[in-house]
């Protein structure tokens, strides 16, 4: 069987001009699916660009109608329906520009009022809403735009009291939802940048507060204070000589020694000394023999001059009593201590040259000690000559030492901003020893004040104050001049009376929710002055 012959086609393996080869399956559909893909993301893409500059219009239809805000807080803002965490009101809805949004019972119940605020008020003996005062009621019952409780108006002479009385308070009342005590429970002293507020009953017990009575009481007016034990300056005693010389003996030579009154110290050599004992001894000598009136005159004189030489450089009368009767001058010269006391300091050996500008011991007499103690510049008016004090050491735990205080020094330490007092002590057995830490009680002076409890007073720096309670749940605060302070009480000088209650506890949160109405309440009375400014 014969092979057939294939014969080479060049033109059978070229490929096909472009254009004109067929496309793999379903190429079309996958660049329809691609581009319906991209054009998605590139719609979403937009979508979200303009949410989030809220450019949407369905963004803004939603913002309006789900925006809501608390009539006392406006600044609380929710997207939904609820109470306000600060003060429990119902929130109710706003519009897109923060005005409220009138529902349909809030609407029918403007409607049923007046127009005007004057016709719209409640009578004595009805109820009404102290935030909306155009709900009234003859019955007690809930607010219908805010779900407060509706308070009954007080009888008309009252009411007209009050109203006279909280007039620059009216703004604020329709604003915090609050209603004020009447004014004979407010003071004469109001605190720039706080107002009276009123708290339910439920939420005082959540944050709880607690109260204090203004009474009169004895203020104590005791001072614990801190000194050290220094020697009784009028018992020391400093031992030098008038004369020059050299020490022969050293009786006493350490520091710290105990000596007693007229104890021999040291004796002392001195050319000067002797040479002005032996002028005296000649000078008594000559006088004894027998002259005329005139020379014995002149003796005398002599005589008189060498003693007066001899007081004047220290001799004791003892070494003098010794002349006059041995008339004999003694080569050295012994110094005695003129107390007992403890040498506080020694600066001579023994065989030392001496000089009058040195001194050569400190004496001092420890039975009576000074106790200096420092006093800051706010308790200085309870510090008085003779006041009882009480002492404790850690040397001696358990055991007091009675003194008084006998000195208030003229000036203040301007390092530490206190004044040195000084009390003394008595120390006969010589038990407290100089440079002792102390520990000082002062007694009070016992006086009746009218005192207020010290957690219910707020310090503003250049004020102070506190919050008056009146029926439980009113909060007035009262501006305070504060007097003597002790540990608990402070005194009252002007602001409260004796028997009202004022907080102690949780008065920080009052005082924040006051200061939060009145700010509210002075943005409330600036907005009709700006409206009437535009109908000029």
């Amino acid at each position: 069987m014969s092979e057939e012959i294939h014969k080479y086609d060049p033109h059978e393996h070229e490929p096909m001009p472009e254009g004109e080869e067929e496309a793999p399956p379903f190429t079309h559909t996958m660049a329809i699916v691609r581009w319906i893909i991209l054009g998605s993301m590139t719609l979403f893409a937009c979508v979200m660009v303009l949410n989030y500059f809220g450019a949407t219009p369905w963004a803004n239809a939603s913002e309006a109608a789900s925006q809501y805000h608390c009539p006392m807080h406006p600044t609380y803002v929710s997207n939904q329906p609820g109470e306000c965490p600060i003060c429990g009101m119902t929130l109710v809805p706003i519009d897109a520009a923060g005005k409220e949004i009138k529902t349909a019972d809030s609407t029918k119940t403007v409607e049923a009022q007046p127009e005007s605020m004057d016709q719209a008020k409640a009578k004595p003996g009805q109820y009404t809403c102290p935030m909306d005062p155009e709900v009234i009621s003859d019955t007690p019952g809930k607010c219908p735009k805010c779900g407060m409780n509706l308070e009954q108006v007080p009888p008309a002479a009252d009411s007209a009291q009050q109203d006279h009385d909280m007039s620059g308070m009216s703004g604020m009342s329709s604003t915090t939802g609050h209603s004020q005590p009447s004014a004979s429970d407010m003071g004469s002293s109001p605190v720039p940048g706080l107002v009276p507020i009123t708290i339910e009953p439920q939420r005082l017990g959540l944050i709880g507060v607690r109260t204090g009575s203004v009474e009169r009481r004895s203020l104590d007016g005791s001072l614990r204070l801190v000194g050290f034990v220094s020697p009784d300056e009028t018992r020391l005693s400093n031992i030098q000589v008038r004369f020059s010389g050299w020490i022969k003996e050293l009786s006493v030579d350490q520091t710290g020694q105990l000596v007693e009154a007229n104890q021999k110290l040291l004796s002392v050599y001195s050319q000067d000394l002797y040479q002005a004992e032996q002028e005296y001894v000649s000078a008594r000598q000559a006088m004894s023999r027998d002259s005329d009136a005139s020379l014995t005159n002149t003796r005398k004189q002599l005589t008189d001059a060498a003693r007066l030489r001899l007081d004047l450089l220290g001799v004791p009368q003892e070494e003098l009593a010794r002349l006059d009767v041995g008339n004999s001058p003694a080569p050295e010269l012994w110094l005695r201590s003129p107390f007992s006391g403890y040498v506080m300091e020694k600066n001579v050996l023994n065989g030392q040259y001496i000089s009058p500008d040195q001194n050569l011991f400190t004496i001092a007499d420890l039975s009576r000690i000074w106790v200096l103690a420092d006093v800051y510049e706010r308790d200085l008016a309870n510090i008085t000559i003779g006041q009882k004090a009480h002492m404790t050491t850690t040397a001696y735990p358990g055991e007091s030492f009675d003194g008084t205080v006998s000195f208030i020094y003229p000036s203040i330490s301007e390092q530490t901003r206190t004044l040195k007092i000084r009390i003394e002590f008595s120390n006969s057995s010589f038990r407290l020893k100089p440079g002792m830490y102390a520990d000082v009680d002062l007694a009070g002076q016992g006086k009746s004040v009218l005192a207020v409890p010290s957690d219910a007073v707020m310090d503003g720096g250049d004020r102070q104050y506190a919050f008056v309670v009146h029926d439980g749940t009113h909060f007035e605060p009262r501006l305070l001049k504060i007097g003597h302070r002790s540990d608990d009480y402070m005194e009252v000088l002007s602001g409260l009376s004796e028997g009202e209650q004022v907080v102690t506890s949780a008065n920080f949160l009052i005082d924040s929710e006051s200061r939060l109405k009145a700010a509210i309440a002075g943005m409330g009375s600036t907005q009709p002055d700006a409206h009437a400014g535009h109908g000029k």
